[in-house]
């Protein structure tokens, strides 16, 4: 908070330097509920919190339920498209793959008995949201 002539306000600003994710999950209930008790809340609070491992979200939709088919790179079926942003350009780039950091993230994690890897996650980045 900036402090001016005794007055507080908030603010929030955000750079130029947005890169877009998006996560398409099979296998794992990550629907929005709002409610803290409820299982699939708490999944998708989770994946909040592996990302947030790395980069803040700043920027995040509701998990939408979604046939993968055609939309994820290579994944297929019933499942969930969850899109976030980050500020920091690249930051789960390497080697030439802008999204390694978050597969190494969620490789081998398991969310309410179900073990994540590359047969049911996968993400992609783009500079538009």
């Amino acid at each position: 908070m900036a402090k001016i002539h005794g007055a507080a306000s908030a603010s929030e600003s955000l750079s130029g330097n947005i890169n877009f994710y998006t996560m398409y999950v099979t296998t794992l209930d990550i629907t929005h509920t709002g409610d803290i008790l409820n299982q699939s809340q708490q999944n998708l609070d989770d994946i909040v919190n592996i990302i947030s491992l790395v980069a803040q979200p700043t920027i995040m939709n509701n998990p939408l339920p979604a046939t993968l088919n055609g939309i994820a790179p290579t994944l297929t079926g019933a499942g969930f498209v969850f899109k976030f942003a980050v500020e920091h350009s690249k930051v789960f780039e390497r080697d030439s793959d802008n999204v390694a950091v978050l597969k190494e993230l969620f490789h081998g994690i398991t969310i309410d008995g179900v073990a994540l890897s590359t047969s049911n996650v996968e993400f992609s980045m783009s500079d538009i949201l």
